[in-house]
């Protein structure tokens, strides 16, 4: 397709041609070379670093030149979710895009415009002839939706600038001026096997049809996280009758006596994503077949009705599987379940200074068997790096406890909520004469790299915009057209404001 009679247009023209690179996180070196080669074209100095970062320098207009240098900044990458049954290759395939009324959209798989349409936008900076600015310093980052490493690695010595508009917002009514502390956490559950003996029925529990969504900007809508359900289902069927609370439960018909055997689970696909899918495959005595199905159908209904209103397509099911040659042993069973039950999930806290923010949370991204372990990644996030700390240290006294080793493989940092920012004040006065009505301006639980930037230049003051983007993270992800153009409109007008 074309986007050629959408405006704007030399946005939507840069966003397209992006969007034949595949630019999953940790591929993103064809799309940086791609960008790096259009901005030579156009005989501007770019580095590009071993990660594949960009730091790009565009001269001031005609009568800015004096001005202080002005950061724009945005992240190649882009997550990959796709819908089961969609036949995409994430490290191959271009993206399908399609218009649907006003909404830009992708067939089957996320679209990218988180942020792709930050870099398209960018690219049409670098071409523009006729847009005021001053002198900007454009910063296209990688692996940002992995764990901002390419943020992290950055070398900030080659930035001069000192005020920056970022350009990973989703809200175009929106300013943000701060954003959540993010943790990737892998919880690594040591295993040992066993043959299955007389437990050689198998069946696969199936958890689908979630909304899931951002980790971060979603989670207040406290949709079903699809492990967490998996595991709540694991243990209403999982008998440990040395516990009190179990005995009473199956004697209320809230759990079953029935003794069952765990194979294998997996679930999620992006920690940054509340996950949709998940599985576990069991085995049972053939005896207890029938006993099974009739009290799982009434859990399914049970936690179907729990989950109607955020998540009314959520379908669990119980069908019959091929054999396995090995089960976890009881023990292993045991603390799986138990950590799929115990692990913070969703709103932890929400937050006392700003209503409607969620102050903490985590989200349990992704569940997989491996030969040795089962992994359970996490991703707290909070409003500050003390009040992270605090959820990290939960996760770490039950990995503890159950015997699970606890690595931290990616750290961001919060980027403290500024209401005195003087760019946040010349935006918002800038938005209300546009509009003629004020704009929100908050802070979001989900990350930014603008705290990274906090953190390595010190007096920086930014502010985060961005057009209308729905459900990210989420192959319905979807940019308003229409938004994208106001946005554009507004961006460059303010860029002649900076002075």
């Amino acid at each position: 397709m074309t986007l050629s009679n959408y405006e704007p247009k030399r946005v939507l023209h840069h966003f397209e041609a992006i969007s034949q690179i595949p630019r999953g996180s940790g591929n993103e070196k064809a799309v940086s070379d791609y960008i790096a080669a259009f901005t030579k074209a156009l005989g501007l100095e770019v580095v590009q670093d071993a990660l594949y970062n960009l730091i790009i320098y565009k001269p001031a207009a005609a009568g800015y030149e004096g001005q202080a240098p002005l950061i724009l900044q945005g992240h190649l990458d882009m997550v990959c979710e796709k819908n089961a049954g969609t036949a995409h290759d994430f490290t191959r395939d271009p993206l399908e895009l399609y218009v649907d009324g006003d909404y830009l959209r992708a067939r089957g798989t996320t679209l990218g415009a988180d942020n792709g349409i930050a870099v398209a936008m960018c690219m049409a900076l670098l071409e523009a002839t006729d847009i005021a600015h001053p002198p900007l310093e454009i910063v296209l980052t990688t692996d940002e939706e992995a764990g901002m490493g390419g943020a992290l690695n950055l070398d900030f010595s080659l930035l001069k600038g000192r005020r920056m508009i970022n350009l990973d917002s989703s809200d175009e009514n929106a300013f943000i001026a701060g954003c959540a502390a993010g943790t990737i956490a892998d919880y690594e559950l040591p295993v040992t096997w066993e043959a299955p003996g007389e437990f050689s029925q198998f069946f696969k529990i199936a958890v689908k049809g979630l909304v899931g969504g951002h980790s971060g900007g979603d989670i207040h809508l406290r949709r079903g996280n699809a492990i967490r359900i998996l595991g709540n289902t694991l243990s209403a069927i999982y008998n440990d009758a040395d516990t009190k609370i179990d005995k009473l439960l199956i004697e209320m018909g809230a759990k079953t006596d029935i003794e069952i055997r765990v194979a294998s689970v997996s679930g999620g696909m992006k920690v940054n994503a509340i996950p949709r899918e998940a599985e576990a495959l069991i085995a049972i005595k053939p005896a207890d077949a029938t006993k099974l199905q009739e009290f799982f159908d009434k859990q399914s209904a049970r936690r179907k009705r729990l989950h109607a209103t955020t998540d009314p397509k959520l379908d669990i099911s119980l069908t019959p599987a091929s054999p396995a040659n090995k089960v976890l042993s009881e023990t292993c069973a045991k603390k799986l379940i138990y950590s799929l039950i115990l692990l913070p999930s969703g709103v932890l806290h929400m937050s006392r200074d700003l209503e409607g923010l969620v102050d903490a949370s985590n989200n349990i991204g992704a569940l997989e068997t491996l030969s040795d372990s089962i992994k359970i990644t996490c991703m707290p996030r909070a409003s500050s790096n003390e009040l992270n700390q605090q959820t990290e240290s939960e996760i770490g006294k039950l990995a503890a406890l159950t015997g699970a080793k606890f690595i931290f493989t990616q750290r961001s940092p919060a980027w403290p909520f500024n209401p005195k920012s003087d760019m946040l004040a010349k935006f918002a006065v800038s938005y209300k004469g546009k509009h003629g009505r004020d704009a929100k301006i908050t802070a979001i639980h989900a990350g930014l790299e603008c705290g990274i930037f906090v953190d390595n230049l010190p007096g920086i003051d930014i502010i985060s915009m961005g057009p209308t983007i729905h459900d990210l993270h989420t192959p319905d992800e979807r940019l308003s057209i229409s938004s994208a153009a106001r946005v554009w409109d507004f961006l460059c007008e303010v860029l002649g404001e900076m002075k």
